[in-house]
Parts: C-alpha cells; structure tokens; sequence
C-alpha cells in the first residue's frame, strides 16, 4: 500500500452529494430550519403562556373569594318562596363599634322598578336602591349586570355580588359566574349586579373600592338563607360594615347605595306602615311587594 493509499488520508463526504460545496449549503439550509424551529417553538410557547395566564386570570376573578353556595344551588334555590309571615321585623343592634339597622325580610317577592313607585299601597312592604350608575354623555348607565324582566340591559362581570329574582323569589349571592344570569334571562327573571361586601363569612377586600366613612347598606344572608337589608347608623368603612356584618352572623353581602335616610320606609307584618322613603336621584329600585 502506497502512503497515499493510507485510509487516514482519505477525506470522507457524509451525506452529501460528492461536492463539499453542497454539503456545506445543506448544513447551513439545516441550521436555519432548526433556528427556525426553535424560534416558532418560542413564540408557541409565549403564547400558550399568555393564553394559560389570562385563563387563569378569568378563573381568579370568577372564585376569588370562598362561595359559601354554588350558582346551581342558588338556581335551584329561585324556585322556593320565601317563607314566613310577609312583613319587616325591624332592630337595631351595635357590633364592634357599628350601629346597624336591621330589617328581616319575611314572606315577600322582589321585583324591580325605574324609580321610587308614585303610589305606596298596602301591598309594598320595603323599598330600596339596587345598583349603581353612572353619567356619561348626559346620559345615566347602569353599572355591572342588569336585567329586567328577562331583558338584559347592561353587562359587566366586575362586581363580584349580586341579587337574582324569578317569579319574586330572590337570591343574593357571590360569584362571577354567568349560570344564575342565564337562568334569570332564560325565566323572564331580574338580576343586579353590586360590590361583594362578605363571601362566605369573610371579607372582599379588592371590591372595596368606595373609600372613607359614608352611610352603608348592604342585603345580607344569614346560614339558614334568611334574607334581610342592613344600613348603617353612622358613615362607616366598608372594612368596619364588613367586619359587624360577619360578627353578626351574616355569611353572604352585597353592597347597595343606599343614601342617607333618616327613617327608611318598610311595613311589619301587621301591615303597619313605618318610615318613609326619599331619593333625589334616579336609581332603579327592589321593590317588596306582598303576593
């Protein structure tokens, strides 16, 4: 064997086509692709990423707080009326320094007005306000979820609290979730949205977005699914209301704008009209009637 006939001299082409200047284009078309292929696999990444934290965003916001009830036992719990004599038992009771109000709701169905009704017969028993508003453009809009009577009139999912009525039977819950909404849509019902207040017996810190110390009324709900309207006494905190609201024994709260009155109309289940009711601005109304 010659010395050039050595094997180690001998220079080997792997894969190519014979011409090493092909070879050397196939490994920089290779490495391209595979830089590529890195870069798509990247940008997949980053986007499923993105898609995994706003999923879990939305699933942050709709249970946040602890849910002392699940949508589909308030669902099912709309087509029971409330029960007891119809009528307001009224007390007053001071909790951790916070003088409240306390109107028990008894044997009454919700419903829902644009104002304050012109005639207060014997058959309305407690009127309030339901949700808030804002002016925009000279217009008033409502704000958060609002339907009556089975028409949708606003949409928004912030507010985390709300009341939902079908057939006069009303729920007050906590919860994002758009399954109550359905059903009320669904059952020719009325449904408000409002700030949560308590959930579950604890307190909603991030929808306390009403700072200082104002007159508070909330609709609370007790364990035994008692449902009754409270108002402060004095202006307080949304972190003081909360905190007498759940020392007091109320699981579930939400927030209502309730406005300074000195003496809130309601009727006892003697029939015995206590109070009145005034309001200088527009705000749509719960209206308890008896049936």
């Amino acid at each position: 064997m010659k010395k050039s006939d050595n094997p180690d001299d001998v220079i080997y082409i792997i894969g190519g086509s014979g011409n090493i200047e092909n070879t050397l284009e196939d490994k920089k078309g290779k490495a391209g692709a595979g830089k590529w292929k890195t870069v798509s696999a990247v940008l997949a990444a980053v986007m499923l990423a993105g898609i995994a934290a706003f999923a879990g965003k939305r699933l942050y916001s709709r249970f946040e707080y602890p849910r002392s009830r699940a949508d589909s036992e308030i669902v099912s719990m709309l087509h029971e009326r409330m029960q007891g004599q119809p009528g307001i038992g009224y007390s007053e009771k001071e909790v951790l320094g916070v003088s409240m109000k306390i109107y028990a709701i008894r044997g009454l169905k919700a419903y829902f007005a644009d104002s304050i009704p012109p005639y207060i017969g014997e058959d309305i028993f407690l009127m309030t306000r339901n949700s808030d508003y804002r002016i925009k453009n000279g217009y008033s809009q409502i704000i958060g979820d609002y339907a009556v009577d089975g028409e949708l009139m606003a949409k928004s999912t912030w507010r985390a609290g709300f009341m939902a009525v079908v057939d006069g039977n009303a729920q007050i819950g906590i919860s994002r979730g758009g399954k109550v909404l359905r059903y009320v849509l669904g059952h020719d019902g009325s449904f408000f949205r409002q700030l949560a207040i308590v959930s579950a017996g604890v307190r909603c810190p991030s929808q306390y977005i009403l700072k200082g110390k104002v007159s508070r009324c909330a609709y609370a709900r007790d364990i035994d699914n008692n449902l009754y309207y409270v108002e402060t006494v004095y202006p307080e905190t949304l972190f003081g209301f909360a905190d007498a609201l759940i020392e007091t024994g109320f699981v579930d709260a939400v927030y209502v704008t309730g406005g300074a009155q000195q003496s809130l109309f309601y009727r006892d289940s003697t029939g015995v009209a206590h109070g009145s009711y005034s309001d200088d601005k527009p705000h749509t109304m719960v209206v308890w009637r008896r049936d």
